[in-house]
């Protein structure tokens, strides 16, 4: 299997600028959420800059320290970060445009805000601003002011509880590839009524708070409440879109049904833990390996919009963010090729975006790649799903 060196060259004629922002709030439990984030964005030039670090290595050693990842891995390398990005720390916004348009990402539960680099700075290239959070107890990361968060232990606590659970192993087990509806529904529904899945939604939860406390901050920085780079220049009128990968799109989903400033939302291999009963409101797509469609088909079946279901073959979950070119464990990958997969990814997230948010000709639809099928399109109304 290939390996690389330096991030495939963005897809789009922007230069891309990464800057960093640390926040903090009092969450609605009372908690204090200190939090980070990356923002990528179009700029004119790198000004001669170095490219940005990857992954700060003290963060990458925190991996040692959660249990999940250990006893997963039994003592294997999990991936390398000694891999070149192709972003630019703190360098000018673009003058091409007067405003850009806006996009969240939202990474694995475990993971880091930077393993979206590759689709953030794809994105950013093509025009859009994309923050990127680093979550309390449910992520790791390194604050501006230098701290450390590591995931907190009942978070793992938590994550393996429901990898060991009987209930949702013997579910597992009998899931189908392509069910009918009727029988996806009724494994989705029993899957969604695990008394292991209350703590996890309430993760989520926190974490579609964050998104909305930062969504607030950037609205501050257009308005020049708050002095920055991005002062009048965030398109923030047509709405905002957001992406998360695998417990990052639970968060995704809760965030498109809350907020209605998010006016559209990709799940990545992901499910709808806490979405048992919702109506997300908004057009929802969801790129997954197989069977995840029995761990979604209750969002289709609720959403009063569109709700696209597409299945990738020949992939595994890690495939979905930037472990497919920073892999060293070649068991953690999928068998198709790793700049297929970004294209891939990319792709469907660009034109998806485009579409919803642009109102531009692009749609996901229009897409032709091997072995990427779109099982459903589904939407509610009072007569029931229309495909």
């Amino acid at each position: 299997m290939k390996t690389y060196d330096s991030f495939p060259e963005p897809i789009g004629g922007y230069t891309v600028g990464r800057t960093q922002m640390d926040f903090e709030y009092t969450a609605s439990d009372n908690s204090i959420r200190e939090l980070t984030a990356f923002v990528y964005y179009p700029s004119d030039s790198s000004e001669g800059k170095s490219t940005s670090t990857y992954m700060f290595p003290e963060v990458y050693e925190m991996f040692n320290e959660q249990p999940l990842v250990t006893a997963y891995l039994e003592g294997k390398d999990f991936f390398s970060i000694d891999i070149k990005t192709q972003c630019y720390d703190d360098i000018a916004l673009s003058g091409k445009q007067k405003r850009y348009p806006v996009l969240f990402y939202v990474c694995g539960g475990g993971g880091s805000p930077e393993w979206g680099t590759v689709i953030c700075t794809d994105l950013a290239s093509i025009g859009y601003v994309v923050v990127s959070i680093g979550h309390p107890n449910s992520t790791m990361y390194k604050r501006k002011d230098g701290r450390l968060f590591n995931i907190s232990k009942d978070f793992s606590d938590v994550i393996m509880a429901f990898s060991e659970d009987p209930e949702m192993l013997a579910l597992a087990g009998k899931m189908e590839m392509r069910p009918d509806d009727e029988t996806a529904m009724e494994m989705c529904r029993n899957v969604l009524a695990l008394p292991i899945l209350a703590k996890l939604t309430e993760y989520s939860e926190l974490q579609a708070e964050d998104i909305r406390y930062v969504a607030d901050y950037l609205y501050n920085l257009d308005s020049g409440e708050l002095n920055s780079i991005f002062k009048g220049r965030l398109l923030l009128d047509i709405g905002i879109g957001i992406v998360g990968h695998s417990y990052g799109g639970l968060t995704t989903a809760i965030v498109c049904r809350d907020d209605d400033r998010f006016i559209c939302g990709i799940g990545l291999d992901s499910g709808a833990f806490g979405l048992l009963d919702s109506n997300l409101k908004k057009t929802f797509l969801l790129l997954f390996c197989e069977p995840n469609y029995n761990m979604n088909v209750i969002i289709g079946a609720n959403n009063s919009m569109e709700t696209y279901y597409f299945s990738v073959d020949r992939v595994s979950h890690l495939d979905y963010c930037d472990i497919v070119f920073t892999h060293v464990n070649k068991e953690l990958r999928g068998e198709r090729d790793a700049m297929e997969m970004r294209n891939l990814v990319t792709d469907y997230t660009k034109n998806f975006f485009d579409h919803y948010i642009l109102q531009k000709a692009a749609n996901v639809e229009s897409l032709a790649y091997d072995g990427v099928d779109l099982i459903k399109k589904t939407r509610q109304n009072s007569t029931g799903l229309i495909q």
